[in-house]
């Protein structure tokens, strides 16, 4: 068991936990620290953060999982512990917030239009999300769930993945704007999960990046190897978490494993107090 998970999804982005029963099986499983990041939103850290003082026994940091794009390639860019005030990281968040909200709306509007989705509406599914959620194909699922009826087995291949919808859905910003928003707000901008991308890390390095997951519930052996090697070399933070794969994650299938990635209380210290610089 590590003493931090600095990578949570709530049902504020793509998972089913709230950010309250995030707290409640964090703290069962004996964590002393959590991060909530969901998916280009902190929407869920007030609840998060209430609930966690509320209990007792717990560090909050702030947090975001944020993508960018670099030379072709889709990175996740964890943003931790940094100024939720900052104007910048606050624009970031309301503009991919915005983009993909409206994304999903035209999702479910067309899937309503050919008869997939016939049990729930458009105000359900903003009925269901929470403030500043980051609204998806999650998000719908979620919403069946909540109204006790079954999801179309078929969502995502016919409403989600076709040319109809898929024209609708936002580009990710440049990772280096990412970066440079993070570092402005005072964060630690980390590559998340690196698997076959350890080899961008110094050119990310000259963008800002500052740390880089050394321990992930779906990461292998050698690319955390990759990612400690890497650490050591540019001296950055080491960062991790379950994700979705665990009890956290409310994931079932090969992703429901009793995994507890993480990191110390070492390694959150060096992170908290920015002893690397």
């Amino acid at each position: 068991m590590k003493y931090a998970n600095l990578h949570l999804h709530s049902t504020y982005s793509d998972a089913q936990f709230t950010p309250s029963q995030l707290i409640l099986i964090g703290k069962s499983l004996g964590y002393k620290a959590l991060a909530l990041t969901d998916h280009e939103t902190d929407g869920g850290y007030k609840e998060f953060k209430g609930f966690a003082d509320s209990e007792g026994g717990l560090e909050i940091l702030t947090g975001v999982e944020f993508c960018g794009m670099h030379k072709g390639d889709t990175l996740h860019i964890v943003a931790l512990d940094y100024d939720m005030n900052d104007p910048g990281f606050r624009d970031l968040v309301r503009k991919r917030v915005e983009g993909y909200t409206e994304y999903t709306r035209k999702c479910v509007e067309y899937g309503i239009s050919i008869g997939v989705i016939n049990t729930i509406t458009w105000d359900d599914v903003m009925s269901f999300a929470g403030e500043n959620a980051w609204v998806c194909i999650d998000t719908v699922s979620n919403t069946y769930r909540a109204k006790h009826v079954e999801i179309p087995k078929d969502l995502r291949e016919r409403v989600f993945k076709v040319p109809e919808t898929k024209k609708h859905k936002p580009i990710f910003p440049p990772a280096d704007e990412v970066i440079k928003v993070i570092r402005k707000a005072g964060g630690i901008a980390a590559l998340a999960h690196p698997t076959d991308q350890t080899q961008y890390v110094p050119e990310l390095v000259s963008m800002g990046l500052n740390g880089i997951e050394v321990d992930h519930s779906r990461i292998s052996a050698e690319t955390a190897s990759l990612a400690l090697e890497a650490a050591e070399a540019f001296r950055l933070y080491h960062c991790g978490g379950t994700d979705h794969a665990g009890p956290m994650s409310g994931c079932g299938k090969d992703r429901a494993v009793p995994v507890f990635s993480g990191i110390t209380e070492e390694e959150l210290y060096c992170l908290k107090n920015r002893l690397l610089g």
